[in-house]
């Protein structure tokens, strides 16, 4: 899988990095179908993270804010878990019976 991270305005901390890392441990067990992520960390009047994650023919995107930049990493993390599972369900709904 292909991870890009890219901060503005702040430095990546480990405590961060190690909350990525852990996701996408489980993301790649729990979703095999996701080939990259690219995430965003922007430090402002409220901190920001963007994720967006590459699959075979789509893009997921989720985003979180807080006044701490870990609060918006695992809004943005849980967000976008919540959206792959929407897509793989209904991905699931519109494939033909066997």
């Amino acid at each position: 899988m292909n991870v890009d991270i890219q901060t503005e305005g702040v430095a990546m901390r480990p405590e961060w990095h190690r909350t990525i890392d852990d996701w996408i441990r489980g993301c790649r067990t729990r979703h095999p179908d996701v080939v990259g992520i690219d995430l965003v960390l922007r430090h402002g009047a409220r901190d920001e993270a963007a994720v967006v994650a590459t699959m075979r023919g789509a893009r997921v995107r989720a985003a979180g804010q807080g006044d701490l930049m870990a609060v918006a990493l695992h809004e943005a993390l849980d967000g976008l878990e919540h959206e792959l599972l929407v897509h793989e369900a209904v991905g699931r709904r519109l494939r033909p019976a066997a």
